[in-house]
């Protein structure tokens, strides 16, 4: 492997993939010029069109990530560059995430633990859960990670009904919101997927119904979230890092800190997928 493999990560474990990619080097892209072939970036690097017009010889840019919605695809695509991903790296982690958080608020544990540490005993306060079994859930976005919750759904006996438009059988997004007890989104951000959960189709769910974005934050309206107080949200990634006091105050609201992909098996696959596509687009 030629020494044109640049790491634009910090937090990339250079010597868990050293056996792959033994000349690779880790540094800021801001600083790279000719002679890098080969750029790995994450969402937490992301690659702007100047990133990619200071690098004369690039020719694959790859993420250590899902989505690519961080990198000037756009720049990249005029320039013939690749764009690779790694995309089924975390399948498993997420799905779980996503049920975990179904399950939470379906049977009352967030309201439950914040009314005994409001120095509260009652079961009242946890409103109106419900059976598991049974549960209607509306999956939107049938990849790999929509089709693994929704298989784990059912093996829980839930009615799962899915919206993709690019997968046979799929119901109607606004028919699947106001059928459903439970939204998981599962989808991309593009222009198409950017506030596609708006205020008219928050106002289509039920009220008590569960939202659960396990993707990026920007497929839901902010604002029309942050009003949307008959729906139970759980988001593992928001708008912005840390989130805002607005949405921290949120009682309708449940967050973790961009989690759901992290297992130490998940981790160490992500890494090593990541090195192994940058030989693979180089060769």
């Amino acid at each position: 492997m030629p020494a044109s493999v640049l790491i634009c990560d910090p937090g990339f474990p250079l010597e868990l993939v050293k056996e792959i990619l033994p000349e690779a080097d880790v540094g800021p892209v801001g600083g790279a010029g000719a002679g890098v072939a080969a750029l790995v970036c994450s969402p937490e690097a992301p690659v702007s069109a100047a990133d990619i017009a200071r690098l004369p010889d690039l020719r694959v840019i790859v993420t250590a990530s899902v989505g690519t919605d961080h990198i000037a695809l756009e720049a990249a695509g005029e320039r013939g560059i690749r764009v690779v991903n790694v995309p089924d790296y975390c399948v498993e982690e997420v799905s779980d995430h996503a049920l975990a958080m179904i399950l939470a608020l379906r049977r009352g544990l967030v309201a439950g633990d914040r009314s005994v540490r409001a120095g509260r005993w009652e079961w009242t306060d946890v409103g109106e859960i419900g059976r598991v079994a049974g549960t209607r859930l509306g999956v939107v976005g049938l990849g790999r990670i929509g089709r693994a919750l929704a298989d784990k759904a059912d093996a829980l006996r839930m009615d799962v009904r899915h919206h993709d438009p690019y997968v046979p059988g799929s119901v109607e997004l606004d028919e699947l919101l106001a059928w459903a007890d439970a939204i998981s989104l599962h989808t991309p951000l593009t222009e198409e997927t950017r506030g596609m959960i708006d205020a008219r189709r928050l106002a289509l769910m039920r009220p008590g119904a569960i939202l659960v974005n396990t993707g990026r934050g920007a497929t839901v309206d902010r604002n029309a979230l942050r009003d949307a107080t008959h729906v139970q949200a759980a988001f593992d990634n928001v708008w912005e890092r840390p989130p805002a006091h607005d949405l921290v105050s949120l009682d309708h609201l449940t967050m973790t800190p961009y989690v759901a992909w992290y297992s130490p098996q998940s981790l160490d696959e992500l890494y090593r997928s990541a090195a192994r596509a940058v030989v693979a687009a180089l060769a």
